[in-house]
């Protein structure tokens, strides 16, 4: 009798848990989204503009003198829009992404060239630990702007026609001059990268040849034989940077991965994009200073953009 009752209590018992346990899963339940940790998307780490300073020393003073020496409180502390340092967040709530601070994340560089093709620039990435560390020159280097133009920059902007961008302008095909009536290309100069569509061009991105006056350009264009009025002309276009260098592998020799020497530059050369990958492991800030590219000097690139992911 005592064994019945005993399997009576464990059957009940049973019963029970069983009952709960199909109650809690018909109640409506709500998953969250894993993060994206794989498919990150691109940040802007630099906002648009000419050269930071003349020199890397002219924006960071680490001589032991001044006011802008290395340590954490010298830190720029404006933001990423007004060519402040970036935060590498723990969590990323516009993207839906999360990632540790540091480890491995991959740049491009992208400009225009205001004076002719491959138009330079030069840079130093530096970067923060928490708070009172101080600032570490992760790598100094060179580039050059290609000629891969940048159609939308990837935070959703237009990159095409930012100096100068006319619809309906005019074409004379035995002067290879296009013509508008409203100063329209103010600000031209020859060298320059015009982006042309229209009817019959076999050129899209083609260099101005001439700057007549603020109405008139001649550029090297290929068309058909015949004048025009629909041509659209957009300058300056920006570009990405095909070449980046590295000239001082020393200063950041960290490879936590194991794959090979920091930093890394990929597809420099090739006239595409170039991207330099960087181990930002125990960094909670980095920094792009551009130098060596103001936009009135010859052979210098400007409004320098930097864009980075997780690698």
């Amino acid at each position: 009798m005592k064994k019945l009752i005993r399997y009576g209590k464990t059957l009940v018992l049973v019963m029970a848990i069983t009952v709960v346990v199909a109650l809690l899963l018909l109640l409506p339940t709500t998953r969250a989204e894993p993060l994206d940790t794989y498919h990150s998307s691109w940040h802007l780490v630099r906002a648009m503009g000419d050269e930071d300073g003349a020199s890397f020393a002219a924006v960071y003073d680490l001589t032991g003198v001044g006011t802008t020496n290395g340590d954490f409180a010298s830190m720029d502390s404006g933001s990423v829009v007004s060519g402040g340092p970036f935060h590498i967040a723990t969590m990323n709530s516009e993207f839906g992404e999360g990632y540790s601070h540091g480890s491995k994340w991959m740049f491009s560089i992208c400009g225009k060239n205001y004076n002719a093709k491959d138009d330079t620039f030069s840079y130093t990435v530096v970067g923060w630990a928490k708070t009172n560390g101080m600032l570490q020159e992760i790598c100094s280097g060179t580039g050059a702007l290609g000629t891969q133009a940048v159609v939308t920059y990837p935070d959703g902007t237009d990159a095409l026609g930012e100096l100068v961008s006319e619809t309906s302008v005019a074409y004379t095909h035995a002067s290879t001059k296009f013509t508008v009536t409203n100063e329209g290309f103010d600000g031209v100069v020859a060298g320059m990268l015009a982006r042309i569509t229209g009817t019959g061009y076999t050129n899209e991105i083609i260099d101005i040849t001439t700057v007549t006056d603020s109405n008139n350009i001649v550029v090297n264009v290929s068309s058909s034989s015949t004048n025009g009025t629909d041509s659209t002309v957009q300058i300056n276009p920006a570009f990405w940077a095909d070449t980046v260098v590295v000239t001082d592998l020393t200063r950041w020799p960290l490879d936590v991965g194991g794959d090979g020497a920091n930093p890394q530059v990929y597809n420099s050369t090739n006239n595409e994009v170039a991207f330099l990958v960087l181990d930002l492991t125990g960094l909670e800030y980095i920094q792009f200073i551009i130098y060596g590219a103001d936009a009135a000097t010859g052979e210098q690139s400007g409004d320098i953009r930097v864009y980075g992911r997780r690698f």
